[in-house]
């Protein structure tokens, strides 16, 4: 794992300052330059040094990573992190890990940028990467760490730990039909608490309220909560991760909830919609499309959400 530290870089000249300019970063694309660096950067150095990078582009010795503020933030992401330097006028990228992150340049020497979530919710530190529009890149080898700081993250961070390597000792599993014991395990996680009408003592008595492990039991028992809200399929745009998805895969057949999952993550698409993936049990999975549920795997399929405060 890379070391927390202080970035030192000295710029070798200095150059008249370029117009400034505002740039969102859906276009950052980690290249395999950047990867390498990404690479070297958690394998090794413990100084605070700057490498630069030399992919197909030159790195530009004029661009430096001097230092991020905050150093570390929620698993979830969406955390500003200012990150300061030079050179940074041009930048078209910014990468925390592998992952690009939305951002605005303050000036050639600040940057304010919203992390990405971390790789699987994966606890961990990774370095921070500035691509200019030219190529050159600069990533600074000390780190930015993820943590489990918010209920979100716990939640969600227990859910890729157990999504596919069950949690029997502690809950057991329902064969061919874990996936609200699942989900409600992740949400015990995430701080909500077991009560006479939603509770599960499976792997050790037997007992669960049908809250726990069944549809329309588990609906109602969301629906009474005051810290959730109804969300229809036309309200994805609304949908956060760590919500909750269920699923009704034969509406016409008004039997209600068939299937529950987590949501993953949320991603607006450049044609203005909005694409949902999900964690959870029964159909294993850390990253199933919402739409592909729906439509290819289960024709004529609908989904409502509970979002969660």
């Amino acid at each position: 794992m890379c070391s927390h530290g202080t970035m030192h870089v000295t710029p070798l000249v200095s150059r008249p300052p370029r117009p400034r300019r505002s740039v969102r970063a859906g276009l950052a694309v980690a290249s395999a330059a950047v990867m390498a660096a990404v690479l070297a950067g958690c394998a090794g150095a413990e100084g605070g040094t700057s490498e630069l990078s030399v992919g197909a582009a030159a790195a530009d010795p004029l661009v430096a990573v001097d230092s991020l503020a905050p150093t570390t933030g929620p698993l979830a992401g969406g955390a500003a992190v200012t990150i300061t330097g030079s050179g940074f006028d041009d930048a078209e990228g910014v990468v925390f890990g592998t992952e690009p992150a939305t951002f605005d340049i303050v000036s050639d020497s600040e940057i304010v940028a919203t992390t990405p979530a971390s790789v699987d919710f994966v606890v961990g530190a990774v370095p921070v990467t500035v691509t200019l529009a030219d190529g050159a890149t600069t990533t600074s080898t000390a780190t930015y760490g993820y943590e489990i700081q918010t209920g979100v993250d716990a939640q969600m961070n227990y859910a890729f730990t157990y999504w596919k390597d069950y949690n029997l000792d502690e809950w057991g599993v329902f064969s061919d039909n874990d996936c609200g014991n699942f989900v409600n395990q992740a949400m015990l996680a995430r701080g909500w608490t077991q009560d006479a009408d939603w509770y599960s003592d499976y792997a050790t008595t037997g007992d669960y309220s049908y809250s726990w492990i069944r549809g329309n039991e588990m609906d109602a028992y969301y629906a009474s909560r005051p810290d959730t809200t109804l969300l229809s399929i036309d309200q994805r745009d609304q949908v956060k991760v760590g919500d909750v998805a269920m699923f009704d895969w034969d509406p016409a057949n008004d039997n209600g909830v068939d299937h529950t999952m987590i949501v993953s993550k949320v991603t607006a698409q450049p044609d203005g919609t909005v694409a949902i993936k999900l964690v959870g049990h029964t159909v294993d999975a850390q990253y199933r499309d919402l739409d592909n549920a729906i439509t290819v795997e289960n024709p004529g399929g609908t989904a409502h959400f509970w979002s969660i405060a």
